[in-house]
């Protein structure tokens, strides 16, 4: 195994400092994994590595910490198969020179952490498989990179239309960006769904026509809505929730499951996807070059989000989507009626 691993420069060869993505270029073209390549690529590198001893040598001379940096290692991004994990530098905010940082930071790769942190210098990401019981490092392409960065600016909610159509739309700050059929704007009043500890947001139009029940959204909610129905998604957080996608394919699975367990009075059962979270990150003196010849990673960096949402959400999907059980239900109350 040789994996290939992503380099986010500071500085291009020129000298020169990426601005990152301004806000006012937030839009679905301008995303296009074409103009994004065409924007950083002079500030992304690929490198092949033979060795988890080369692996810490990079890590070692590209974030090269000083005594008054921090060094994290963050899950960046993840789905269903893959965990990205960036690595890279930074100080703490009562450290003094904290504001000459903001200026100076890597505002490509600060903005691909979503803002989370601000990187001095390079940052490296790697790509690892959460299907394969050692985490094993995959090679990231540039496909990945324009992913993570769309995944930060653009996110994607879900219109389900009173006949059962599903279509996808990309919004930026907010999801009522998108017009999905409403009545009126000031008619529209959102629901939160909590499900695995994440949320759906369930957007309904008090003064839909009280015609035909929107079956499919209906039977995700467990009440009966009428009119077209927008849904997002966003993680646990507290403070700031992270709008994450759904898709249509994400959203059938959830249906199916919910169904599922409806069906048997059941619920997930978390426990079988718990596991031991054992810090395994390594020092760079733990490696000898003359011993470490080959890509052993021996568990570095840990994993954080594994079983992530939508792994647990796919691996339930995979074990019941062959199963025969009721998948019609009726409900009593209106969400529509609920302001």
């Amino acid at each position: 195994m040789r994996p290939t691993i992503c380099i986010i420069k500071a500085l291009n060869k020129d000298g020169e400092r990426h601005c990152g993505i301004e806000s006012k270029d937030w839009t679905v073209d301008f995303l296009s994994h074409y103009n994004i390549i065409e924007n950083i690529g002079d500030f992304v590198q690929f490198l092949k590595l033979s060795t988890i001893y080369e692996l810490f040598t990079t890590i070692n001379v590209l974030i090269n910490p000083k005594d008054i940096h921090i060094v994290n290692i963050e899950d960046l991004y993840y789905t269903s198969d893959y965990v990205y994990q960036a690595i890279f530098k930074s100080v703490s905010k009562d450290t003094n020179c904290y504001s000459s940082l903001v200026n100076e930071s890597n505002k490509l790769a600060t903005q691909m952490l979503g803002e989370r942190n601000i990187v001095d210098g390079d940052m490296i990401i790697i790509k690892r498989s959460i299907t394969s019981c050692d985490f094993k490092y995959c090679d990231i392409t540039c496909d990945d990179i324009t992913e993570i960065l769309q995944s930060q600016i653009l996110h994607t909610a879900i219109i389900i239309e009173n006949d059962g159509t599903i279509t996808e739309q990309k919004y930026t700050y907010s999801p009522l960006e998108i017009n999905f059929g409403q009545s009126h704007i000031d008619n529209v009043r959102y629901h939160e769904f909590k499900y695995l500890d994440f949320r759906l947001f369930f957007h309904v139009d008090t003064k839909a026509e009280r015609t035909n029940i929107n079956t499919f959204a209906s039977e995700i909610y467990g009440q009966n809505i009428y009119g077209n129905v927008l849904i997002s998604l966003s993680d646990n957080s507290d403070s700031s929730p992270v709008n994450l996608n759904l898709t249509k394919d994400i959203l059938n699975q959830i249906h199916t499951v919910i169904l599922y367990h409806i069906h048997n009075k059941s619920e997930i059962d978390r426990k079988k996807y718990r596991r031991n979270l054992e810090i395994k990150n390594k020092d760079f003196d733990d490696y000898d070059p003359s011993k470490h010849i080959t890509f052993e990673h021996e568990g570095f960096p840990e994993i954080t989000l594994c079983p992530n949402f939508f792994q647990i959400i796919k691996l339930e999907y995979d074990n019941i989507k062959e199963k025969v059980f009721d998948k019609s239900y009726k409900f009593e109350n209106v969400l529509n009626d609920i302001s």
